[in-house]
């Protein structure tokens, strides 16, 4: 039910404030996010351990079909934030991407994904270090 009330409220959210995309992203170790975005921001929740994540990206493009992103990225409930810089080749269809999380603690995951548009959705399936896959919707709004 707790679930239902976020996404609702998510959706509400995302309506009322012009957002422009929303998603869902589950993975295989257990831990899913509901996202917005708006231009370069996120919010995404952590479903099951009830965490927020807001997310600032810039992105530069560093020739026609390779793109630098640079996010920052901060976990409310842990105040650890963390720079995640991804590489992204973007080809006809698809694109491909490898990120490297890390703060001034210690570093954190490598990820490799493929992000496939139709339409107004895109798709995600990727995979990280710690051997987690990670499937991802989001929808242009």
């Amino acid at each position: 039910m707790k679930h239902l009330l976020i996404g609702i409220l998510l959706l509400f959210t995302n309506l009322a404030f012009g957002q422009n995309k929303m998603g869902y992203e589950m993975r295989t170790n257990g831990k899913s996010y509901l996202a917005i975005q708006h231009k370069g921001f996120e919010l995404r929740h952590r479903t099951d351990l009830k965490e927020n994540r807001f997310t600032y990206r810039h992105n530069f493009k560093v020739d026609k079909h390779i793109d630098l992103s640079v996010p920052l990225h901060y976990k409310v409930e842990k105040e650890e934030p963390t720079l995640e810089p991804r590489l992204v080749y973007k080809f006809d269809k698809f694109k491909v991407w490898v990120q490297k999380e890390f703060n001034h603690i210690r570093w954190c995951n490598t990820a490799i994904a493929i992000d496939i548009p139709k339409g107004n959705v895109t798709y995600r399936i990727g995979w990280d270090d710690s051997n987690t896959f990670r499937f991802r919707t989001m929808i242009d709004l």
